[in-house]
């Protein structure tokens, strides 16, 4: 049992202030290690209540097993207080309330005490007997919210540390420089993982399947999110007016803001609302009719030295979040290579235009060669925009 409470508001300190949406004065049992350790007092407290409805006359061996009984649930008792006062000594969120929580199962612990002696002295007197089933009740329920108040000490820290990661992601997705960008990544990476296995401990110790599938949903979004934010970052900073790539960073900011969510209210046993976020291949597409509206130009007015950097600026920042798909752990090799086939095939599409517009400047028509280019252009970024779906 003393390993199994050890689990218990063992990340007790250091713990500011947290807003929880758990009641302290719910009983509701949400863990298994709070399960395992009420479960063997449970036993033994049923074993010293069970009531014959007719008591044996014979007195022998019956007054030793219940003063044996007893014995064994004041011992266990103790052993759950002497814990408990240790996580209370140290937690830094509701002391106030272990406190009393403590002072309850020793007051509990003192009733059931004096009604189970007066039946041991008389293990035949059924009323006797009977006396003892709401002291054991008092004394369960009071032990019962003790663990509980235990837990959510554990839950809180695990909320500290998302409210650190909160932070840090915030600072990331408002960097304005690579340096910051880079400083702050290693940061961010750093309290994914401290989070990622507070979440990971939590999801394995709680009862409910729905709520650990959550938690575990929302760890491998935290995961792959995550990977895709430092290159979209990156890729915003060099091409910070394509609203596409601002576009395709909400989107996986709002992942990451939905997973943090899912793993705050599972963790306290509070239902999620997942909102739908927008995909990245609905941001890339609008990104390539945005770029197909752009190409068709009038020779007349096509200046090399305007034109140019602006067109492939925008087709780099296309492309950069074509690569956030294919490196998707979801994207399988043989698609990832098709993307990459593609991006390279649009790049030299665009080439190829950029120079039929140069040879057709001051030309009031256009020439075959360079519809032929535009509708080449065009074919590849509908060639790209099939490759994510």
């Amino acid at each position: 049992m003393d390993h199994v409470f050890s689990r218990i508001g063992e990340m007790s300190t250091k713990v500011p202030n947290i807003k929880l949406k758990i009641d302290p004065r719910d009983l509701q049992i949400q863990t298994f290690t709070v399960e395992k350790l009420l479960e063997p007092l449970i036993i033994q407290v049923t074993t010293l209540v069970n009531c014959p409805q007719n008591p044996s006359s014979k007195k022998k061996g019956r007054s030793k097993r219940a003063r044996v009984l007893l014995a064994s649930v004041e011992e266990a008792t103790w052993n759950l207080l002497d814990k408990g006062e240790k996580i209370a000594k140290e937690a830094a969120v509701f002391k106030e309330e272990l406190h009393a929580a403590l002072a309850d199962v020793r007051k509990e612990s003192q009733a059931l005490k004096v009604s189970a002696e007066a039946f041991t002295s008389d293990p035949c007197s059924l009323p006797r007997r009977q006396a003892v089933v709401p002291a054991a009740r008092s004394l369960l329920a009071a032990v019962t919210r003790l663990l509980v108040l235990a837990d959510m000490v554990d839950v809180a820290y695990l909320l500290h540390h998302l409210t650190v990661f909160q932070r840090t992601f915030e600072s990331l997705r408002n960097v304005s420089s690579k340096s910051e960008l880079q400083k702050t990544y290693q940061k961010f990476r750093k309290d994914l993982e401290n989070l990622d296995y507070l979440a990971y401990k939590r999801q394995q110790d709680l009862k409910s399947s729905s709520q650990r599938d959550e938690i575990a949903a929302a760890r491998a979004s935290l995961k792959e999110n995550s990977s895709f934010l430092h290159s979209i970052c990156s890729a915003c900073l060099e091409h910070s007016d394509v609203a596409s790539l601002t576009a395709s960073k909400d989107s996986i900011c709002n992942e990451i803001q939905n997973a943090l969510n899912a793993i705050s209210n599972a963790s306290q046993g509070v239902g999620n609302k997942m909102e739908q976020p927008t995909s990245r291949t609905a941001t890339l597409g609008s990104a390539l009719d945005e770029l197909e509206n752009l190409i068709v130009l009038d020779p007349l007015v096509v200046n090399e030295e305007t034109i140019r950097p602006s067109l492939e600026k925008r087709l780099e920042a296309i492309i950069s979040g074509a690569a956030l798909l294919a490196d998707s752990s979801c994207t399988r090799d043989v698609h990832r290579e098709r993307i990459i086939a593609e991006c390279n095939a649009i790049r030299q599409a665009l080439q190829d235009l950029l120079s039929e517009y140069i040879n057709n400047a001051d030309k009031k028509v256009r020439s075959n060669a360079l519809n032929v280019a535009i509708d080449s252009m065009c074919k590849k970024t509908r060639d790209l925009r099939r490759q994510p779906e």
